[in-house]
């Protein structure tokens, strides 16, 4: 068998492209059963996995897809309809893919056994055929292709081969219609047909089939030694090849079918030139729109991060520049700084573009978990998403799916009730379970909501008493916290989901490696809210420096809305804290010296930074304003894992170290909290 393994990559990112888009459409199947659009992209995405299985030399899952594939053309064909049963056997096969597939990256062998499977896939095939159903082909179906045009020369080379002991074949090839490589298909069989003789024509032509512009048909006049049994028994086994027409001719046959259609063109040649003229204006329509297509790469997500620290280390050294070059007073390097700084910003800009991801990539998989899950429990919920557009930083993408897999699974098992229950509180049978994203300055906020029963704080007490866990002292909101506490769980018994006392803590140390936090609200008998607040990314912001007391601090620009000089007159006391006036309203005023632990400063430089968080100002007093820069964000380490109040670190142009302040956890942080 030929080599594949340079092949091996693309086959699994082609793979698992696949099977994500079997399993987001399957879903939405179940839902509307009759539509079109959703059964051809099922059953293109099943047809292009049995293509690469098959080209690749897997034939256990090649085998498996095309089962499954049986079973789509018939919903596809009205044959069947569309049952929970048959989207929960669907599922079942798309599982069992997903297990080859994984043994195949880890380079195994197709151990998986699949009899049943197939079995269940061929009686559902069995039992659904139409009685009178055959497999003949209609008399008419060749004359739907479209032969090349010989000429003169041709006739010559022919009269030579025949003389010779040639055949003429006429050869006509249908291309399955949802194939996605049909001229690589063509070029397959093209191979094959000359090992047994001379191809003299082609349509497409040759040229034409380079460039990948095959349609589902192509034609072709082959002159060999070999029987006609011969030559189709040489191309049989050509994967997404439909069907073959061969026929035998000879030399006066063929300039008899030609002179035909010669006089048949003559004849309709005046209505024929306005369907050129019609045909040349589609053409260039058609070449246009090839022209506008995007075209992509697939690069290593390592270089990316490559690119990423290298860039990361150039504003480093540029800010240095500047510092040096603002400091010496060096006019000569005012104009190439101003362009080093302009292809700087660009640079990162677009690095930052190609690592953004949309939160849609980790929440595909969700509906189709939630769905087993529903069905697992026997309850009613009803998932609903939003903000999938909501971007972050592929990093945080590929590593908050774990947590919010285990959020949502104890959302169906704790949370919701059971449709009895929910019916005897006065709530509708059917459960809610709402997944958001939205951004929030320079942090996307993910919050996962459900109308359930609730974090009961008494049974919380209860249990954490059991563990040893002392609750006196605390309110009832610390206490609900308590579920994120290593090996806690307040479940009656251990199930296949949760109650194992595993997860929520991982939840919340997963999260903070992504310098992100996660808070709960929760009230007994209406629901529970999960609130994580995760960087929008992992590297450049722009940011504002100032003093607090002696140190130097940054804050990220995205978070402020207005700047103020300080006035005594605009503070004043309500309730034992300080407020500002601000446009009409008053705002919370938060001294950053006395959140921050620092010694008061006298300084008449203080300003008032009002920022936005969510719906809500806050009015930050500051010592001093530095200046805005740019600046690379630096993880703190796991050491400090734990503080709240910074988002991490950044060297600064002369080379000294300044904190990032976590504005979101400063100022919405609860009275009483043990600060950092």
């Amino acid at each position: 068998m030929e080599d594949n393994s340079v092949y091996r990559d693309l086959f699994f990112e082609e793979t698992d492209e696949n099977l994500a888009i079997l399993n987001q459409e399957v879903l939405q199947l179940e839902q509307h059963p009759e539509d079109k659009q959703i059964i051809d992209a099922i059953f293109r995405a099943a047809h292009t996995l049995k293509g690469m299985a098959a080209t690749m030399g897997y034939e256990k899952m090649a085998t498996l897809t095309h089962a499954v594939e049986n079973i789509f053309e018939l919903v596809k064909n009205g044959q069947l309809n569309v049952t929970t049963s048959l989207v929960s056997l669907f599922f079942e096969s798309l599982d069992a893919l997903t297990q080859l597939v994984e043994g195949l990256r880890e380079e195994e062998d197709e151990s998986l056994d699949i009899t049943s499977l197939i079995k269940k896939l061929e009686q559902a095939w069995e039992a659904n055929q139409s009685a009178g159903e055959t497999d003949e082909k209609s008399a008419d179906s060749e004359s739907a292709f479209s032969y090349p045009l010989l000429e003169e020369a041709d006739f010559a080379v022919i009269e030579a081969a025949e003389a010779s002991g040639y055949i003429l074949y006429s050869v006509g090839v249908r291309v399955e219609k949802e194939s996605m490589m049909k001229a690589a298909r063509a070029f397959m069989f093209i191979s094959k047909l000359e090992q047994v003789g001379d191809i003299l024509q082609m349509n497409p032509d040759a040229q034409t089939m380079e460039q990948g512009e095959v349609d589902e048909t192509f034609t072709l006049y082959l002159l060999s030694k070999e029987a006609g049994e011969t030559i189709e028994s040489h191309v049989e086994g050509i994967s997404e090849i439909e069907d073959v027409y061969m026929t035998q001719l000879t030399l006066d046959e063929l300039k008899k079918e030609a002179a035909e259609e010669i006089e048949a063109d003559l004849a309709d040649s005046e209505n024929d030139t306005a369907e050129k003229a019609e045909a040349v204006q589609v053409t260039n329509q058609t070449a246009k729109k090839r022209t506008a297509a995007k075209q992509t790469i697939r690069v290593d997500l390592s270089r990316l991060d490559q690119f990423m620290n290298l860039v990361s280390e150039l504003v480093i050294h540029r800010t240095r520049l500047e510092d040096v070059s603002e400091k010496n007073q060096l006019a000569e390097l005012g104009e190439p700084l101003t362009q080093v700084g302009r292809i700087t910003t660009e640079l990162q800009e677009l690095v930052l573009q190609l690592r953004m991801q949309p939160f849609s990539v980790v929440v595909q998989r969700f509906p189709r978990m939630m769905r087993d899950l529903t069905n697992e429990l026997g309850k009613d919920i009803q998932f609903l998403t939003e903000g999938e557009d909501t971007e972050l930083d592929r990093t945080v993408i590929s590593e908050i799916g774990e947590p919010l897999i285990h959020l949502l699974r104890n959302a169906a098992d704790h949370g919701i009730e059971m449709p009895e229950e929910r019916e005897k509180a006065g709530k509708s049978r059917n459960g809610t379970i709402k997944l958001s994203a939205y951004p929030e300055g320079n942090r996307v906020i993910v919050t996962l909501t459900d109308d359930g029963k609730g974090l009961n704080p008494r049974m919380i007490e209860k249990s954490a008493e059991k563990k040893g866990i002392s609750t006196a002292g605390m309110s009832d909101e610390e206490i609900q916290q308590l579920i994120f506490h290593p090996g806690f769980s307040t479940a009656q018994e251990v199930t296949g989901i949760s109650g194992r006392g595993v997860g929520m803590d991982a939840v919340k140390e997963k999260i903070a490696a992504l310098n992100g936090k996660i808070e709960t609200i929760s009230e007994v008998g209406k629901g529970t809210t999960f609130t994580i607040t995760l960087p929008l990314t992992l590297s450049i912001i722009q940011s504002l420096l100032v003093k607090v007391s002696k140190e130097t601090f940054a804050i990220p620009q995205a978070v402020i809305d207005k700047i103020r000089k300080y006035d005594d007159a605009d503070v004043r006391s309500v309730h034992q804290k300080e407020v500002y006036s601000f446009e009409g309203q008053t705002i919370p005023v938060i001294r950053l010296s006395e959140a921050l632990s620092l010694d008061d400063s006298d300084d008449s430089q203080k300003h008032v930074i009002v920022v936005l968080i969510g719906q809500n100002r806050y009015a930050l007093i500051v010592d001093e304003l530095v200046h805005q820069k740019e600046i690379v964000i630096k993880k703190l380490g796991s050491e400090l894992n734990t503080v709240s109040n910074f988002l991490g670190a950044t060297i600064l142009g002369d080379g000294s170290i300044s904190l990032i302040l976590d504005v979101t956890s400063i100022c919405t942080r609860k009275k009483g909290k043990k600060r950092e």
